[in-house]
């Protein structure tokens, strides 16, 4: 009798291992699903440096191209803010720059963002990445301003890059925490009548005097396009690219000169800059 229920014991235990084994299983071959499911884009991630032919390319447009391109008056102008209290930082005039980066809109902006205050200052360590290949012209190929730091004796610049490309419950993973201070500039002055939507990315404010939302011209200029590719063609100015970019770097330029009391005068002392200075309210 003894030997009888010490058999069904032993089999009871070893149905009881099999089970807790076929659960285990299980748990595994789930556990790979959801990673699967969950697989974060393609797009390169935001802390790639940026080739260094690409900067160059683009630090070092020629003042002849950007002189062939001029003022392009289809590009949206900044909008006017009355703000009694000028945007500074360290005692000189700030550009503050929002975006994120999976925005398409935000990658084809950061092309004439970095032309043009390249004209004012020195970028160090930019980064480069793509829009998220889940949204509108996908995979955008473009700098990231995350990591990245600028010096100027004529402005400030900050870029804070919300979220990443990296898919995560809906939205995208964070990136850069904005600053109470930052919260309340894009809270107050990116909206109707200032920019063409309340919230929109990117969002440019030059030292409180003017704001700028949206991209210059429509990404998908830059569809399927390399790095490379876009920076090579900055210097020819008959390509659509340098027609976008440096027209939207022209119109970025003349504000920046606006709000710097015209400095360098190499740069802000130019005729079409002078031109498009004109053409701001």
């Amino acid at each position: 009798m003894a030997k009888t229920k010490n058999k069904a014991a032993s089999a009871q235990r070893g149905q009881i291992i099999t089970l807790i084994s076929i659960v285990v299983v299980l748990l595994i071959i789930a556990a790979l699903i959801l990673i699967k499911i969950n697989k974060p884009s393609s797009a390169t991630p935001a802390t790639t440096l940026a080739p260094a032919d690409v900067v160059a390319a683009t630090t070092g447009v020629p003042a002849s191209a950007f002189s062939q391109i001029g003022d392009d008056p289809t590009t949206p102008r900044p909008s006017p803010i009355k703000e009694s209290t000028s945007l500074t930082n360290n005692g000189l005039p700030e550009v503050l720059y929002m975006g994120a980066d999976y925005c398409p809109f935000c990658a084809a902006q950061r092309w004439a963002l970095v032309s043009a205050l390249s004209r004012f200052g020195t970028f160090s360590n930019l980064g480069a990445t793509s829009s998220a290949s889940n949204d509108v012209y996908p995979n955008t190929q473009t700098f990231t301003f995350h990591g990245a730091t600028y010096s100027s004796k004529y402005i400030s610049f900050v870029g804070v890059e919300l979220q990443t490309n990296i898919p995560s419950n809906g939205s995208y993973t964070p990136l850069d925490n904005p600053t109470a201070q930052q919260d309340k500039l894009i809270n107050t002055w990116d909206l109707p009548p200032y920019t063409p939507s309340k919230g929109g990315i990117p969002f440019v404010d030059f030292a409180n005097k003017y704001v700028l939302g949206g991209a210059g011209y429509n990404p998908g200029i830059l569809q399927g396009l390399s790095l490379q590719t876009i920076a090579g063609s900055l210097s020819n100015t008959s390509s659509a690219p340098a027609k976008a970019i440096l027209g939207t770097a022209n119109l970025i330029t003349a504000t920046i000169c606006k709000i710097d009391n015209n400095q360098p005068s190499s740069v802000c002392n130019l005729s079409y800059i002078q031109q498009i200075e004109k053409s701001l309210k």
